[in-house]
């Protein structure tokens, strides 16, 4: 395993410009070390991909960094079956183009699709510009295989994925992970072009009901100059088919200009990125305030989310947008991650199971500290002293003090969602089938069970509250425009 305390810059600033401290980066090749890591060390932990979160959600306080980039094994594809066992350090651009070869593909998309990792993705539990269609990490794996707070090696199955998926590796380092595949669509894209948004939403809420739409993406006049479009609104619409005025190659061009937006805003100083996620009429209220205020953004106008950019001076900007976004009952877009910024809009309730499931996995807090959920700080106690063994007033001496994790004040407990009439089903104990190996444990039999209502709200929570999924309707008789030829970017 090669350790490097060089370059640390790049390990202790996420995009957004928040700054940590790495106390050293290592660069482990198997488990075992993973494991030994975990269990020999006194230090915040933290498991990084390609470092592409929004949300500081890999930034260190005096931490270990664990960089996967040499676990980056494609271990088997399985193309009767379509699935994939992928190492977490593969990129996701790597493994679609060792799919071609089986007329196959991973479908999920995220903003930094390019160099995005499979292990990142689960972290985060991605989504995506095609969530209308293809939703998010966690309805694509069948199983991982994680090491715990604990330095133990664990198999996770279905049931207890959203444990670790959307945890943003604050319940376990992922290691190993299953993934089922689709056949690769021959797609094709149309874009329309609008004055207005009035006109943008008209289109867009018959769009959203086609079952070949796979994303609706739409960029405001601001940036749609910068791509060498006109000066109005654009929305690129993908099919899963060849409905589209664009195959091809003519297809693959478009989707690289729609990959150059960050580097195109990044290069005129819109350096920081917020974004949120809304119902659809909130939707159209909040890019009308952007209007307003000649923010440039991104939407995926299919699953509600938006991506705004900011410049150095425009913070102020940034943070009246959020209040206004909390407003229009905006939410956490928990897809794209909590991390540090977003943890403090999390409902009590929420923080609450959250909480519960990272003490189940990571005891001793050792994960990914202060992300997702507040870092619960070590308090002094006495030990207790059973009556019978006190000693009299006069000879009672100081205990030793131990610092022990304990909550500094006790959460309130969360509502269950619905009235269920049913008898509790018993949870097992385990956080799924466990390999057959001498290297792999049950989790400790003490625990609490987490019942059925907290589980579903949890999953809620890692997978997010707005979800895609196309509804089946009346086919709508929508007339197909093609963009004008423009001096930054011809139509073929």
């Amino acid at each position: 395993m090669t350790r490097t305390l060089k370059n640390k810059i790049v390990y202790e600033q996420n995009i957004n410009n928040i700054e940590g401290k790495a106390i050293a980066i290592v660069f482990p090749e198997s488990v075992q070390e993973i494991k030994n890591i975990v269990k020999m060390s006194n230090h915040d932990i933290i498991a990084r991909g390609s470092g592409t979160s929004l949300t500081g959600a890999v930034i260190p306080k005096n931490s270990i960094i664990i960089d996967f980039s040499r676990m980056n094994k494609i271990i088997e594809i399985d193309a009767a079956k379509k699935t994939a066992v992928v190492e977490p350090g593969v990129l996701l651009s790597e493994l679609n183009e060792e799919l071609e070869i089986y007329g196959l593909e991973f479908p999920i998309i995220p903003i930094f699709g390019a160099v995005e990792t499979i292990g990142g993705m689960l972290a985060k539990n991605s989504s995506g510009n095609r969530e209308i269609k293809y939703n998010r990490m966690i309805n694509w794996a069948d199983s991982l295989i994680v090491v715990d707070g604990k330095g133990e090696q664990v198999k996770v199955a279905k049931s207890d994925l959203s444990d670790f998926i959307g945890m943003e590796g604050t319940t376990g380092i992922i290691v190993q992970a299953s993934i089922r595949l689709t056949g690769k669509k021959q797609r094709s894209i149309t874009i329309l072009r609008g004055n207005t948004l009035q006109e943008i939403f008209a289109v867009n809420r018959k769009l959203r009901l086609r079952q070949d739409i796979c994303s609706l993406d739409l960029v405001n006049p601001n940036i749609s100059s910068l791509l060498g479009l006109e000066n109005k609104y654009h929305l690129f619409v993908e099919f899963d088919s060849s409905e589209g005025n664009f195959k091809e190659e003519s297809y693959e061009n478009y989707l690289k200009l729609k990959g150059k937006i960050y580097k195109k805003v990044a290069s005129e100083g819109y350096i920081y990125i917020s974004n949120a996620k809304f119902l659809i009429d909130s939707l159209q209220d909040f890019l009308i305030h952007l209007e307003e205020r000649k923010i440039p953004y991104l939407s995926y106008l299919a699953s509600g989310s938006v991506f705004t950019f900011f410049k150095q001076e425009q913070l102020g900007l940034m943070n009246e947008s959020q209040r206004i976004a909390k407003k229009l009952r905006g939410r956490i877009a928990y897809n794209f991650g909590v991390g540090l910024t977003k943890k403090d809009a999390l409902e009590l309730g929420e923080s609450g199971l959250l909480k519960r499931v990272k003490n189940r996995h990571d005891p001793n807090w050792k994960l990914n500290q202060d992300k997702l959920i507040n870092y619960i700080l070590p308090k002094e106690q006495k030990p207790e002293i059973k009556e019978q063994e006190q000693p009299k007033a006069e000879e009672q001496k100081p205990a030793e003090q131990k610092p022990i994790l304990e909550e500094t004040k006790k959460e309130e407990q969360p509502k269950p969602i619905e009235e269920i009439k049913k008898p509790e089903e018993k949870k097992p104990e385990t956080v799924g089938d466990v390999l057959a190996s001498a290297e792999s444990i049950t989790l400790r039999r003490h625990e609490p069970p987490i019942s059925a209502e907290e589980r579903e709200k949890i999953r809620k929570i890692a997978g997010g509250f707005f979800g895609g999924g196309a509804t089946a309707a009346k086919k709508p008789d929508i007339k197909k425009e093609e963009p004008q030829q423009t001096q930054g970017e011809k139509t073929q």
